[in-house]
């Protein structure tokens, strides 16, 4: 048995399957993790989410920022974007089946080694604290009320926690952090600054640089500039698939590295 983070796919299904291949994927034996967004700008982003919803659990997923918005779109709380590549899956005779599937998936998968999640783990709470906010959170996109969550997720603030946050901010908090995150400000969520950690401006940190009680690596994507990052705390796994860079495998028992060139070149706006 082996296990496998995989950076993000964003509808890059032929690069998957390459990289299934490369790794001599068994779903008898093996597991893989998959860090979020696995749609949108890419080509096939229907045909990703009917692959891996047919090998769970032998695949396991996490939500990412495209993947909540296509869950938005489909349930009519956010429009369309110009760039966005998700029509085949709202047009799809199984689109209900696909997405009341992928609206339960997890926000953070806790292993015995690591934590898988998209963007980050907010460094400026336990993690037993965040923890407990990505359960409420799954918990509230996994019930009958989903589309209101959905709608309430919206939004920039707050960008702090505190014990007296109402359950629409935490839950807002939550799935910012936890799908949207790369800098802080001050402590704060920061959502402007989308670039190379070198062009970072001077009042802002990457959260991962900030001391947190992790005791666990922490796997996560969702940074495409920020690209390869791997040593004992960290493994950044997003190296641009959609946009002529590389699919990524991470072997959680050992690891190696593997990777798969991009198919083609698609130029999109970091989100």
């Amino acid at each position: 048995m082996a296990r496998y983070a995989i950076g993000d796919i964003q509808g890059c299904y032929s690069e998957l399957r390459s990289l299934l291949s490369l790794i001599q994927f068994n779903p008898d034996s093996d597991k893989v993790y998959l860090v979020g967004d696995l749609v949108n700008r890419g080509p096939q982003s229907l045909e990703v989410l009917r692959f891996v919803k047919s090998f769970s659990p032998a695949i396991e997923v996490v939500l990412g920022n495209h993947d909540l918005h296509l869950l938005a779109c489909w349930v009519g709380v956010s429009p369309i974007k110009e760039l966005d590549t998700i029509d085949s899956i709202l047009n799809a005779a199984d689109v209900n089946e696909l997405l009341h599937w992928l609206r339960k998936q997890p926000l953070v998968i806790e292993l015995m080694d690591c934590y898988i999640c998209h963007a980050g783990i907010n460094p400026t709470i336990s993690i037993d604290e965040s923890l407990r906010i990505a359960e409420n959170c799954n918990a509230k996109l996994s019930s009958d009320e989903f589309q209101q969550w959905l709608q309430i997720m919206y939004g920039n603030v707050p960008t702090t926690w505190n014990a007296g946050l109402t359950a629409e901010s935490e839950f807002r908090f939550g799935i910012n952090s936890f799908t949207r995150m790369r800098m802080l400000d001050r402590l704060a969520l920061e959502f402007k600054f989308k670039g190379d950690v070198a062009d970072t401006p001077g009042q802002l940190i990457p959260w991962y640089m900030v001391e947190s009680d992790a005791s666990k690596r922490i796997v996560f994507g969702h940074w495409s500039t920020l690209g390869l990052m791997v040593n004992q705390q960290f493994a950044s796994l997003d190296t641009g698939c959609i946009w002529g860079g590389q699919l990524t495998a991470l072997c959680l028992d050992d690891g190696h590295l593997y990777q798969v060139p991009s198919e083609h070149d698609c130029q999109f706006v970091l989100e």
